[in-house]
């Protein structure tokens, strides 16, 4: 009786897996496979659970685990920007390339907070004017107007 052979691809992948042994190298595992956008929700913690011989709820508890690790905070994103975008900026100048250095530049401004803050305004205000609220609130509150100021009881 001819012996069977199962797939290469599985043992390799099995072994390779049973071969991490510790909780951190698990973990490990699956920041590369995060960083390397392998990692897929809901089907990666199951396939991996089965290989390691754990719980899937143990693999989604190291996920999260990896994920946080993966998962930057502003100050780290704001230094690595900042430190590229010098880069790209000296490229820039090497280079003569006015508009990619303008474009790096506002983008370092950006993050930095060392660009203006830009002026944001509100469908309707944008044409609001002195006259525009006169008109308003006279038909609102009926004619008052500067000119009938005087009528107003001064006790009120």
């Amino acid at each position: 009786m001819a012996e069977q052979e199962s797939p290469a691809e599985p043992e390799a992948g099995h072994a390779q897996a049973r071969a991490i042994l510790t909780v951190e190298e698990r973990i490990s595992h699956i920041v590369g496979m995060m960083e390397a956008f392998e990692w897929e929700r809901g089907r990666s913690a199951p396939k991996l659970a089965a290989e390691w011989g754990l719980a899937t709820a143990t693999v989604e508890k190291y996920s999260a685990e990896a994920s946080r690790r993966c998962t930057a905070d502003a100050d780290e994103v704001r230094r690595d920007i900042t430190l590229g975008g010098r880069k790209l900026l000296k490229g820039a100048i090497e280079e003569g390339d006015r508009a990619g250095f303008r474009q790096v530049a506002e983008i370092l401004a950006s993050v930095s907070g060392a660009k203006a803050a830009d002026k944001i305004q509100v469908g309707a205000l944008d044409a609001a004017t002195p006259g525009k609220a006169r008109e308003v609130m006279s038909e609102l509150f009926g004619g008052v107007t500067p000119e009938t100021k005087g009528d107003a009881d001064p006790e009120r």
